[in-house]
């Protein structure tokens, strides 16, 4: 595996910012995905999608962020280690 600094790729980000990351990434993908199934349900413009996303994306970073950490323990309880 080639050095990413020697291919002009930025270093990674440290460990630190891996769950706000995670709930970034995750909380986009999921608004999209769930505001575009509604808004073609609706039968909903992509203008109209593109706001239900900007309504929804706010609230499912804070669920993320606040409850998967609680969720993964949980989890961590039913399977083994």
């Amino acid at each position: 595996m080639k050095d990413s600094s020697k291919l002009g790729m930025s270093p990674k980000l440290p460990q630190k910012y891996r769950n706000p990351l995670f709930a970034l990434v995750m909380s986009s993908v999921t608004g999209l995905i769930v505001s575009g199934v509604i808004s073609l349900l609706h039968h909903a413009t992509i203008t109209a999608w593109l706001k239900a996303f900007l309504i929804a994306w706010p609230i499912v970073f804070l669920s993320i962020i606040t409850i998967a950490p609680r969720v993964s323990r949980f989890v961590d309880g039913l399977v083994e280690p």
